[in-house]
């Protein structure tokens, strides 16, 4: 028999405490989740499930979808109040006049698509919370992009992807939405890298983009220059 709690948890994360990566797994393929990120509480649980939705059941539906999917699969119980879902709205295809952009490789395209470069960025750390602040050149343009989130190594590595993923969308004019699928960080050859998973919105459709860089000063800066990678080298090849 499984066992319930925090002991069920322990046994889920195993050794990876902060990948969570079965439940993570499980939980992505849910209907209507189009990206999920769990954070973990630091003692082999999760303190809060964050989902992406742009199609599918409402709200509150995938709410009780991911709470039935961690019960029936790992015997964990959640509060509901720790998941929260955020869904973009689909365009009104009715009474909405026809839009020339049909894809995220014809939005950046539309908005001079050229390479954007990165200037600066910085983490402060305060009260338990890591905020990220980035800076990009595109051509002779700045857009400055922020993100929040707890002070845990991991964590970092998001914050600061999704603040670099914020300017970027300043940068092609909002006409394209990113959210950062995975970020973290590995070896290969006794190198060290960080590879980000990111998915483009443009309308309906949506694109994942791999990045990859190696750690030179810090993995935060590694993972913001994964997720200019992953974006850059696409808008190359869509020209």
């Amino acid at each position: 028999m499984t066992p319930d709690g925090p002991e069920a948890m322990e046994e889920v994360t195993g050794l990876d405490p902060w990948g969570l990566r079965r439940i993570e797994h499980l939980l992505s393929g849910l209907e209507g989740v189009d990206a999920i990120k769990l954070v973990p509480d630091g003692r082999g649980g999760i303190e809060e499930i964050h989902v992406l939705s742009s199609s599918g059941p409402g709200a509150k539906q995938i709410v009780r979808n991911i709470e039935s999917a961690l019960m029936a699969e790992f015997s964990v119980e959640i509060d509901h109040r720790k998941i929260s879902v955020a869904q973009m709205q689909e365009p009104d295809i009715s009474r909405a006049e026809p839009q020339p952009v049909h894809s995220p490789a014809a939005a950046v395209a539309e908005t001079g698509g050229r390479e954007v470069l990165l200037e600066t960025f910085d983490i402060e750390r305060r009260g338990g919370q890591a905020i990220c602040r980035v800076k990009l050149h595109k051509g002779e343009s700045e857009h400055v992009g922020e993100a929040e989130g707890a002070d845990y190594a991991p964590v970092r590595l998001e914050v600061a992807a999704s603040a670099v993923l914020r300017a970027l969308e300043k940068a092609y004019e909002a006409r394209v939405r990113f959210v950062i699928s995975d970020v973290s960080s590995t070896q290969v050859a006794g190198q060290p890298l960080v590879i980000a998973l990111v998915r483009a919105f443009a309308g309906r459709r949506s694109i994942t983009l791999p990045g990859v860089s190696q750690v030179h000063d810090s993995l935060e800066e590694a993972a913001i220059l994964a997720c200019l990678d992953a974006t850059n080298r696409w808008v190359g090849a869509s020209r």
